[in-house]
């Protein structure tokens, strides 16, 4: 009877605890998420920062900054691109450097989650950044990314001309109004002049009512009216496939050493120069060393050795010629050659 007592009266005591001091632990669960502290971290993810709005969202991923782990793989060794800039007001400067910011760590996606990424992001932005200027350069990575979310829904084209025009016109459209004018030309400018250039490149080359020569006039008006840049770099991009096809052509009609490398020295300048000369002789070495192979390996396959003892020297062959980086090069060739034979 003592004993059902005393049970009894620990029984109202631990009620009257709880009535006064409530249940342990429900202080923590209703306190806001600690961000530096890892263990907490199930408490910082989508449902707490769903119910945050405007520049609240920014300080809760600055916050969860702090207790973020190594950068991920992809990241090591690298520096973040783009150059963030304030005016002399502390606003932010609009320049492409800020989307070039957003897409150096938008490429993490995929070996870590987006609410870690975002708050690597709003790390950097607060180091790079006065505060004003980092608020803003936080809201215009909120309106990019919806953009990019509304353009990930965009139907795809039929690949005809008429359609790409189209397409072009409302992903020009979907960027002014997510981003503004100003913004939108200067994360999506070049990228829309390119893209119209490649459009009208591809109707003059299907519009069968023009000649050759006026379609190659027609084409190199077209790329006169692109930035000095842009067109700079449509050269470098084309000049290696036309400088092997005219260093071709110039050998089968005898040309010699020397007349090669005028043409070279003249389409990308003396230094380069060693190096087409470099990528030759190894290029040259390549196929002298496969051809003796395969000339070798033809005999071991027709020697009548046990197919076990023709893959043992085989590999033993591979190793003689071969670095070990180049074997799955000359494995691959083997099963091409297999195939077409």
């Amino acid at each position: 009877m003592e004993k059902r007592y005393l049970v009894g009266v620990l029984l109202l005591l631990s009620m009257a605890a709880v009535l006064i001091w409530g249940i342990p632990g429900a202080s923590d669960r209703n306190s806001p998420p600690d961000s530096t502290a890892d263990t907490d971290r199930t408490r910082l993810e989508e449902p707490v920062e769903a119910e945050l709005t405007g520049s609240t969202r920014y300080d809760y991923y600055r916050q969860r900054a702090q207790a973020l782990g190594p950068a991920p793989a992809s990241l090591v060794g690298t520096q973040v691109d783009g150059n963030l800039r304030v005016t002399a007001d502390g606003d932010l400067l609009i320049n492409p450097a800020i989307r070039q910011v957003f897409d150096y760590f938008l490429t993490a996606l995929g070996e870590e989650s987006l609410d870690d990424i975002q708050a690597r992001l709003a790390g950097h932005l607060a180091e790079q950044l006065p505060p004003q200027a980092a608020q803003q350069a936080w809201a215009l990575y909120e309106q990019y990314m919806g953009l990019r979310q509304a353009m990930e829904q965009l139907p795809e084209h039929d690949g005809s001309v008429t359609a790409m025009r189209a397409a072009i016109r409302q992903r020009h459209d979907m960027q002014q109004a997510y981003l503004g004018p100003e913004v939108a030309d200067a994360f999506y400018g070049l990228d829309m002049t390119y893209d119209r250039y490649m459009i009208e490149r591809q109707a003059l080359l299907e519009n069968e009512g023009l000649s050759a020569e006026q379609r190659d006039r027609q084409l190199s008006n077209l790329e006169q009216g692109l930035p000095p840049g842009m067109q700079q770099m449509l050269h470098d991009t084309r000049a290696p496939v036309w400088l092997e096809q005219r260093t071709q052509r110039l050998r089968e009609q005898g040309a010699s050493d020397a007349e090669i490398r005028a043409l070279r020295e003249q389409t990308f300048g003396t230094q380069a120069v060693a190096r087409f000369e470099a990528l030759e002789q190894q290029r040259q070495d390549w196929d002298e060393r496969y051809g003796e192979y395969r000339q070798q390996r033809q005999q071991l396959i027709s020697s009548g050795l046990s197919h076990t003892d023709q893959q043992v020297a085989l590999a033993r062959l591979q190793q003689q010629l071969f670095e070990d980086k180049e074997l799955a090069r000359v494995q691959a060739l083997d099963r091409i050659n297999a195939q077409t034979r």
